[in-house]
C-alpha cells in the first residue's frame, strides 16, 4: 500500500494487514489531478471505469458444499470464487467476500487510527477475537482526497487442515500469531463475459494521438465496445 501506515496495521505486534488482499478503485466519477499525479507517468496513463459488479458468478453444488464443509440449506448457490480455488493445499480464502457489505467497502477517513488498531484484536473470556472487518476499511484522513473504495479478501496459509476440522479456529489463530502469511501475493478473480461491454477509458490530460492510437487498438482487440473518452482536463494542466 502506498500509506505506509495502513501497510503497517498491526496490534499487540500481530499484523493483520499480511492476510488481506484489496484491490483499490476511487469512488469518485470525476477525474482527480492529484491521482493522475500519483499513478500514472508524466504523459501516459488511463483511467478505467467498470460496472461494481463486474465479477463471473460460479454454481457452488451441493456437492461442492459436503466436499468443502461448507453451511447451506442444501441448495446451489453462487460464488464470485470457484470453491476448488478458495480451498487448496497452499491457501485459504475465507468466505467472507460472500457478504457483499465485507467485500465491497468504501474507505472511510479518520484522525484517529490508533482506535482502529486497537479494536482489531481482543481478549474476551471465550479467548482472542480477530477482528478482520476493520483491516483495509480506515485510512488517515490524510488520504480523504481519493476517495477510495475496495473489494477485500481475507487469504490464510493452508497447511492441509480442512475447513471442517474442529482445529481450524486454532490453526487460523496461530498463523495470525505467528505471522505465517499466504504464499501467494496475489490473487486475481474472473470477471464476467461481457465486463468490457460496460468499460469506460478516460485518456491522460496529456495523451497524444500516437497514445490514442494504442489504447484503440488495444480496444479492438480486447474491449471492441469500450468507451473511450479524452480526459475532462486536456489543455488544463501543466505537464
Amino acid at each position: 500500500m502506498d500509506d505506509i501506515e495502513e501497510a503497517a496495521l498491526s496490534n499487540v505486534g500481530i499484523h493483520l494487514g499480511g492476510f488481506m488482499f484489496v484491490s483499490c478503485w476511487t469512488f469518485n466519477e470525476i477525474e482527480s489531478i492529484p491521482l493522475w499525479k500519483m499513478y500514472t507517468p508524466a504523459t501516459k496513463g488511463v483511467r478505467i471505469s467498470l460496472d461494481k459488479n463486474m465479477f463471473k458468478k460460479h454454481i457452488v453444488t451441493k456437492e461442492d458444499s459436503e466436499k468443502y464443509h461448507i453451511q447451506t440449506n442444501g441448495e446451489s448457490f453462487s460464488s464470485i470464487i470457484p470453491v476448488a480455488k478458495m480451498f487448496t493445499s497452499q491457501y485459504t480464502i475465507l468466505n467472507t467476500f460472500w457478504n457483499e457489505d465485507f467485500f465491497y467497502k468504501k474507505i472511510e477517513y479518520t484522525d484517529d487510527l490508533n482506535q482502529i488498531y486497537n479494536s482489531l484484536i481482543q481478549n474476551n473470556s471465550n479467548g482472542v477475537s480477530l477482528n478482520f472487518d476493520n483491516v483495509g476499511r480506515f485510512k488517515h484522513k490524510h488520504w480523504e482526497f481519493q476517495d477510495e473504495c475496495r473489494f477485500r479478501l481475507i487469504i490464510l496459509p493452508n497447511d492441509n487442515i480442512n475447513i471442517g476440522d474442529k482445529r481450524y479456529a486454532t490453526y487460523i489463530h496461530s498463523c495470525v500469531k505467528e505471522e505465517r502469511f499466504p504464499i501467494i501475493d496475489s490473487f486475481f478473480i474472473d470477471l464476467k463475459d461481457d465486463a468490457f461491454d460496460n468499460l469506460r477509458i478516460t485518456l491522460s490530460p496529456y495523451a497524444t494521438e500516437a497514445d490514442k492510437l494504442i489504447v484503440n487498438a488495444l480496444c479492438k482487440e480486447y474491449a471492441p465496445n469500450a468507451h473511450i473518452i479524452n480526459s475532462s482536463l486536456k489543455g488544463k494542466v501543466r505537464i
